[in-house]
């Protein structure tokens, strides 16, 4: 199948950061079960196919081969267990799973068939779940599944709040304009930053820094610094930029150490619940990763590639600069 929609089986194929549950109330409620460990923090997808082309409801996206076999592969084929597990589909932790999505309350979802399923081209492979309603707004496809006993309704999701940014505009499909405003860069993350020259009007400095606060402390950071160097103003869509980012949690004194990743993932949110910030999302095109708050940083608990994604689609993780794509918006990631 082809990646047209976000909201197309899988609805996070469309290599753009897959969207997330409504913003939460600012504080968790103080009733009901916590958040599960990192390795029971799943995203899910609402897939909506034409009759008799593949799955219309819930899937777990789960795993995508790094090396991919020759031969064309169904748009969709439901698989037996033994199948999944011999092609490496990675287990999913045993218990009660339940799925949130909005602000729906968690619903829980019964595990079905596995499947595999061709993106352009490639296999990528998963799991079916039932027994939870189809989205209200067909654009909301996405959401979370969480392994727990109980429903995690004290489980909220914590989206970085914009603190910072210094940023440009395209004023047309290939005409970008410099920042005319800016907001500092945090002292704790601006100190982390390394020393570049760039100097106006060769190279301008652009960033944009996220935070997630829990009762008014900063329990994890996000930001992208781009140097951007400016060439000539007919091929604005071929300026180069060299780039720093990075996600951050506090350490036992409250400075930001950087979440160590194999490679430039985003923040997307922080699981949070009456104990105080517990998991950790960050995604890619076709990839997520889940880690454990812990008193001494960040845990990997789990990472997840579901879907090939090509080097161009990761580049655009921690881009501030020029962005000629159709329909591209110019915007702070955080």
């Amino acid at each position: 199948m082809s990646r047209v929609v976000c909201v197309s089986l899988l609805a996070l194929v469309a290599a753009c950061p897959p969207p997330q549950p409504a913003q939460p109330p600012a504080q968790p409620q103080l009733q009901g079960a916590g958040c599960p460990a990192a390795s029971g923090v799943f995203l899910a997808s609402y897939a909506a196919q034409e009759a008799g082309k593949g799955r219309t409801g819930w899937v777990l996206p789960l795993f995508a081969p790094a090396s991919q076999g020759s031969g064309q592969l169904a748009d969709y084929t439901p698989i037996d267990a033994a199948t999944a597990k011999a092609a490496g589909v990675p287990d999913v932790p045993a218990g009660n799973l339940w799925l949130v999505n909005g602000s729906a309350p968690p619903c829980q979802v019964k595990p079905g068939s596995y499947y595999l399923a061709s993106i352009d081209g490639h296999a990528s492979y998963g799991l079916e779940i039932d027994g939870c309603a189809a989205p209200s707004d067909p654009q909301d496809g996405a959401g979370v599944v969480m392994v727990s006993q109980d429903p995690p309704t004290s489980c909220v999701f914590q989206e970085p709040q914009p603190v910072a940014a210094r940023l440009g505009q395209m004023t047309g499909p290939k005409s970008w304009q410099k920042p005319d405003k800016e907001t500092p860069i945090p002292p704790e993350i601006a100190s982390l930053v390394p020393p570049h020259d760039c100097t106006d009007p060769s190279c301008q400095t652009l960033w944009a820094v996220g935070e997630v606060k829990v009762a008014e402390k900063p329990v994890a950071w996000a930001a992208a610094v781009n140097w951007l160097a400016i060439g000539d103003p007919v091929f604005t869509c071929d300026w180069k930029a060299e780039r720093w980012s990075g996600f951050f949690v506090p350490d036992a004194t409250g400075h930001p150490v950087k979440v160590e990743t194999k490679r430039p993932i985003a923040l997307s949110s922080v699981l949070v619940d009456h104990s105080g910030a517990r998991v950790l999302l960050a995604d890619g095109p076709g990839a997520y990763t889940a880690f454990d708050v812990t008193p001494d940083g960040a845990k990997l608990g789990h990472d997840v590639t579901w879907m090939s994604a090509s080097d161009d689609e990761w580049a655009l993780i921690d881009r501030l600069g020029p962005l000629c794509e159709p329909d591209a918006k110019p915007q702070s990631p955080y």
